[in-house]
């Protein structure tokens, strides 16, 4: 039997990349989808490229055809740059995403991971698109009766470097991460077991629960704590806490799936001393992309 061909949808992303890597690393055969072709990449040259709008059934059909598993990265987001309307954000996530379910049904895909958003509710059209497509999903599952995970990932847009490392704090993650808990879904997926699987994926710090809930207090010391000479760093380079860190159980995807976060608060800030003591211009860095993984 050869290797389980998976499309990924959005391919082109910093996720859709980072996704299609992590696949091959697998043992996957990738197919890449997207509107455009992804940036030229040594890790993915020889990958499968097709064309894809997903609000286009026939493109939508070409690219799922003789896939086992498809990631459904596809879509337009509120903040988007250059910005697009309410109409497109609509058509591209909620038709786009029928389109691809669909032509799951035809053509037998065995497993779905579906791209939500920690956005998910009735705030704009943005969030509202995620609830549509988590019904979506249920309702193909429940035709199919085949495994489906709704992960509502939290924010890896890539920003600067320190204004990344903040963001870990808040509602940001890795986009290793939230690739690592794609390959994870797939793969569980394939192998049966499991419904519909619906988690956060979001960063895990570590941290005891008095520290997470008052962090503006504790947050010094532990960073201290857990990397030395950390809190003159925080202090050079102006790095501001929140009053409490955002943090969400995300047991049952560790569960179900054995996928885990990998890169955290303390990942950051044990590059950023590597970083400092390699005399680096940290203020001109940008990030996801560049931590190390835990480990």
């Amino acid at each position: 039997m050869g290797k389980a061909r998976v499309l990924v949808t959005g391919a082109a992303g910093v996720a859709g990349r980072e996704t299609a890597r992590q696949l091959l690393v697998a043992g996957f055969e990738v197919r890449m989808a997207d509107v455009g072709a992804p940036p030229k990449d040594a890790e993915l040259a020889g990958v499968e490229f097709v064309r894809c709008d997903t609000r286009s059934p026939q493109d939508v059909e070409a690219a799922v055809e003789g896939c086992e598993g498809v990631v459904h990265l596809a879509a337009w987001h509120c903040g988007h740059i250059p910005p697009v309307s309410d109409a497109t954000i609509f058509a591209v996530n909620v038709d786009g995403t029928f389109y691809v379910l669909e032509a799951c049904v035809k053509f037998g895909v065995k497993a779905v991971a579906y791209a939500s958003s920690m956005a998910y509710g009735h705030g704009g059209v943005y969030s509202v698109t995620k609830v549509i497509g988590e019904d979506l999903c249920r309702t193909w599952h429940n035709r199919t009766r085949r495994p489906i995970t709704l992960l509502r990932y939290h924010d890896f847009v890539p920003k600067p470097y320190l204004a990344f490392g903040e963001k870990l704090l808040r509602n940001g993650v890795d986009a290793r991460d939230v690739a690592a808990s794609n390959v994870a879904s797939i793969s569980k997926g394939l192998e049966g077991g499991f419904g519909v699987l619906r988690s956060v994926i979001h960063t895990n710090h570590g941290m005891p629960a008095d520290v997470v809930g008052d962090f503006k207090t504790h947050g010094l010391a532990w960073c201290e704590a857990q990397v030395p000479g950390s809190g003159a760093l925080i202090a050079k380079y102006g790095i501001t806490f929140p009053e409490r860190v955002e943090q969400h159980d995300m047991s049952e995807a560790a569960s179900v799936l054995g996928w885990t976060p990998q890169i955290s608060f303390v990942t950051f800030l044990q590059d950023l001393a590597a970083r400092e003591a390699r005399g680096e211009d940290i203020r001109a860095l940008w990030a996801p992309g560049l931590l190390p993984t835990a480990g």
